[in-house]
């Protein structure tokens, strides 16, 4: 096996331990006050690296099946398909954003919210922008970039 592959996957894990951290111990739960800031920053500067590596290694292995191994129509499946869950995964991050800024109270310009005046960046909001559902649309993209770089260059030469 490619010692690609091998990063991709350790590295696609990383991710993902990433996103979890963030999502489950680092946003302060909507019926909890907290004061002390937004912790989940440091584990987000933490693993951008990781963050950035994984989805470079994600475009870089699917641009090489993409264009070592898969016929014009199977390409076009895949993107297709791809395309498709993106579209799916925008209902569910928009209804759990959506669900969020109930439990909270409303948006940061209500004064009846948890997070007035705090913006929509914080820590109770972190889970907003790093969830399954974000890990997998993120992905998903770096995959369709890889295969659309494929399908550009082969059809200019």
């Amino acid at each position: 096996m490619k010692k690609i592959y091998i990063f991709g996957f350790i590295s696609i894990l990383l991710t993902f331990l990433g996103f979890y951290l963030i999502e489950n111990m680092f946003t302060i739960n909507p019926d909890v006050w907290s004061g002390n800031g937004n912790l989940g920053i440091l584990i987000m500067m933490l693993f951008s690296p990781i963050f950035i590596l994984s989805y470079f290694l994600t475009y870089k292995i699917s641009r090489e099946i993409s264009y070592n191994i898969m016929k014009r129509k199977i390409r076009v499946v895949i993107l297709t398909l791809a395309l498709i869950s993106c579209a799916l995964l925008i209902l569910p991050i928009v209804n759990y954003a959506r669900e969020l800024v109930i439990a909270l109270g409303g948006t940061p310009s209500n004064p009846n919210s948890k997070i007035f005046r705090f913006g929509w960046f914080n820590q109770y909001t972190n889970s907003i922008y790093f969830n399954v559902y974000t890990f997998l649309l993120t992905h998903i993209i770096a995959v369709i970039i890889g295969i659309l770089s494929v399908i550009k260059n082969k059809t200019i030469k």
